[in-house]
């Protein structure tokens, strides 16, 4: 069973899903200069929608697998971003 988040805050598991939650941002930021500048939005504009969309739904992932038991393990956060991943378009 891998790390805990709730019982122990591991700075390996933060540093983790910081970096993925980079990751992600950055495959956000991509996907929607494109369809903002589409409809006449700034690049800046765009990533600024799409970070806040990323941050919110990686939140919202986390949020889920917190509530279930009170604790976020590594596999439900490999879980969570292949989900993420995977409804993005972007998995393998």
């Amino acid at each position: 069973m891998g790390e805990i988040i709730g019982e122990k805050m591991d700075k390996s598991i933060i540093k983790a899903l910081s970096g993925r939650t980079v990751a992600y941002i950055i495959l956000k930021i991509s996907g929607a200069f494109v369809g903002g500048s589409a409809i006449g939005l700034e690049f800046w504009q765009s990533a600024v929608m799409a970070a806040f969309t990323g941050v919110m739904e990686i939140a919202e992932e986390m949020s889920r697998n917190y509530l279930n038991d009170g604790k976020i393990t590594v596999e439900e956060m490999d879980a969570s971003f292949a989900k993420l991943q995977d409804e993005d378009g972007s998995g393998k």
